[in-house]
């Protein structure tokens, strides 16, 4: 990993948060100039907090993707991030992200109290921002078990369920499910499985494996796909010239 991404650091959830969060995560930029990235599709949206001075500059929803986007981290920034699951969209957010689909919807600065938590000290954030996110789940009734178990399945499978497998299983109807992501999260099952496959492979390419696993069908297959979502071929990827990627240069190594 490269120097830069000493400044990058990772805390995981409290266990009661588990089907929620993914990751809280903070990001320097120390240096004088602002610092372009791309950001790969991974099954995720994320609450973005930026921090300049001890001071939040913007607080962001950043939507599910399915295609590569370019975002830039502003010379002497600290990015401070919640990496959500898709279910914290109805339980934690109470709020649709589909109209947020590769893309970001700009919050107000003191949105869940940010403003007044400790934005230089990263483990006593995380506890204050869990303790919000802990009342703004009390605030539903029960979780859906089917709407949880769904994702449960996705992820266990890395998306490899296909929405009537999924339907079986839960007892659920298809055109119900696919309704419930498009309406949500503004993509298909089959869309949402897609990212999570490529996500999967990430490591596998990051490791120097430029072959396909069993997720996918062929070569050719294995390209077209990793280039749909990221833009690159999995050589361009593997490379990750400059760090340009940025979940990518953060993975654990394989």
């Amino acid at each position: 990993m490269a120097d830069q991404f000493q400044a990058y650091e990772e805390a995981e959830p409290d266990p009661l948060l588990a089907d929620f969060v993914k990751r809280f995560w903070r990001f320097s930029n120390p240096t004088a100039s602002d610092k372009p990235y791309t950001i790969l599709p991974d099954g995720y949206f994320d609450l973005i907090v930026k921090v300049r001075d001890k001071t939040i500059v913007s607080v962001s929803l950043f939507g599910l993707c399915s295609k590569e986007l370019a975002v830039s981290v502003p010379a002497y920034t600290t990015v401070l991030g919640v990496c959500f699951k898709p279910l914290a969209a109805d339980y934690i957010l109470h709020q649709p992200i589909a109209d947020i689909l590769n893309g970001t919807k700009i919050l107000l600065n003191n949105f869940w109290g940010v403003d007044a938590m400790p934005l230089n000290n990263f483990e006593n954030w995380t506890a204050q921002i869990t303790d919000r996110m802990l009342l703004e789940l009390r605030k539903n009734t029960p979780v859906d078990t089917r709407r949880q178990a769904i994702f449960t399945l996705l992820f266990e499978s890395n998306g490899m369920l296909t929405v009537k497998e999924l339907a079986d299983k839960l007892c659920w109807n298809s055109r119900q499910i696919n309704r419930y992501f498009t309406d949500r999260f503004g993509l298909s099952v089959k869309a949402y499985g897609n990212v999570l496959r490529c996500f999967a492979a990430y490591t596998h390419i990051r490791a120097g494996n430029l072959f396909p696993t069993a997720d996918f069908y062929d070569q050719s297959h294995f390209i077209k796909e990793i280039k749909k979502h990221t833009g690159v071929r999995p050589g361009a990827l593997y490379q990750n010239e400059n760090d340009r990627f940025l979940q990518f240069s953060t993975l654990p190594d394989a």
